[in-house]
């Protein structure tokens, strides 16, 4: 009996989701392991069991075990929803490829309902989802979670980041009357919000004062799971918020590195000026990184190469705030990255957080050195460019001729 066959005959067919450890993901799935997450925060999360991996691998229903946690959650209306082993993932959420069924009551109806649950990890939409991610179909397994079914006076979803613009001081509401069904299938208009923190206008379905508490909810449950979050949430006719699902915000383009400095920073990504739309490999960005910084280091310019989501940037932000090089910056806009980017940098320049700082220009001897023998090459290669290109291609042909030496360490 391999490993996973073990676990399916010690462990129960069924958990309680406040008794889910974090180390259960194989056995409870994705949206389960999320739900127990929230439950150990103190988040307010309707109580349910989950149906287990196990059950699912043995092919039957375990009624007797389904029957006893339906009764304690007092035998009336249900949520019956899919918990994949390859759902709420960092990389891959599977929203909505996998089947949820709402209002389930009655023992036999919730035994239909887990046995869909089930038949819905190979339905056309999940296989091709699977297929898309890059995931086995012979790793996946299926968990269901069943939950006392509120009854929303509204309910919808929140992103505690702007999934639009990737604007990480946006949270973004979107809300429905009742179930909320057309926030999640796009059946009718639902009603939306940003959020930056300012007032909004009394609209829809939502007050100001829930609209205040979600985006404090949000704020909590990113800082406490450590990412941006995308949140279904629920208010009962009592006013009562519900959380429903957490999970990651898998289509955020990734923000930078942490700088170290304080205020914001400028980046510019330099890859598509030179036709690079695809991330660099890691060879790739370790050689453009020093080979662009010691490039403008020779024209007195400090701009820090990163690397963000695979593709180069340039933190402009010290050469914004030098008094010298700031208005360059606007023509460099211009020539290379096209009007639009020249307006944004146009707009910065009267931005007081990136003012111009007295002293700030940190003169680099070595390029002031290396500066006029960067200009007369150029100058001598415009003037015999056959020379010049004889030299690079010789450059090239004696670093070929160089016996390849496998390094010392992978570092």
């Amino acid at each position: 009996m391999d490993a996973l066959g073990v676990l399916d005959v010690l462990e129960p067919p069924v958990i309680e989701l406040s008794s889910i450890d974090p180390e259960q993901v194989e056995l409870v799935g994705g949206k389960a392991a999320g739900l127990a997450a929230l439950i150990r925060l103190g988040e307010r999360v309707p109580d349910g069991f989950c149906v287990t991996t196990g059950a699912h691998s043995r092919g039957e229903v375990p009624k007797a075990a389904v029957l006893a946690a339906y009764e304690r959650l007092g035998a009336g209306p249900v949520a019956v929803r899919s918990s994949a082993t390859a759902e709420d993932l960092p990389d891959a959420s599977f929203a909505g490829q996998q089947d949820t069924y709402v209002a389930v009551e009655g023992a036999d109806e919730v035994f239909t309902a887990i046995r869909a649950c089930w038949d819905s990890l190979h339905t056309e939409r999940a296989s091709a989802y699977r297929e898309a991610a890059g995931i086995a179909h012979d790793t996946v397994r299926m968990a269901v979670v069943v939950q006392r079914m509120v009854d929303p006076e509204a309910a919808g979803v929140l992103f505690t980041a702007n999934p639009l613009t990737g604007s990480r001081s946006e949270s973004v509401v979107d809300a429905a009357p009742g179930l909320g069904t057309a926030v999640v299938d796009g059946a009718g208009a639902a009603d939306h919000y940003v959020l930056d923190g300012t007032a909004h206008d009394e609209h829809g379905c939502l007050t100001s004062a829930r609209l205040k508490e979600l985006r404090e909810v949000g704020e909590r449950l990113q800082s406490r799971l450590g990412a941006p979050q995308d949140v279904e949430w629920a208010y009962d006719h009592d006013g009562t918020l519900w959380l429903l699902q957490s999970r990651p915000i898998t289509t955020l383009f990734p923000a930078p590195p942490a700088s170290g400095r304080p205020g914001p920073r400028l980046y510019v990504e330099f890859g598509h000026v030179q036709g690079m739309l695809q991330p660099v490999t890691p060879a790739g960005m370790s050689t453009l990184k020093e080979m662009l910084a010691g490039m403008l280091a020779s024209f007195g310019a400090r701009v820090d190469i990163v690397d963000i989501g695979g593709r180069l940037y340039g933190d402009l932000t010290d050469a914004m705030r030098d008094p010298v090089t700031r208005r360059r910056l606007v023509k460099l806009m211009a020539v290379d990255f096209g009007p639009r980017a020249q307006a944004v940098v146009e707009h910065l320049l009267k931005d007081p957080r990136f003012a111009p700082i007295p002293g700030s220009r940190r003169r680099n001897t070595a390029a002031l050195a290396t500066a006029p023998k960067a200009v007369a090459g150029i100058l001598r290669a415009l003037a015999r460019p056959a020379a010049a290109r004889a030299r690079v291609f010789g450059t090239i042909e004696s670093l070929r001729q160089q016996p390849v030496v496998d390094p010392s360490s992978a570092a």
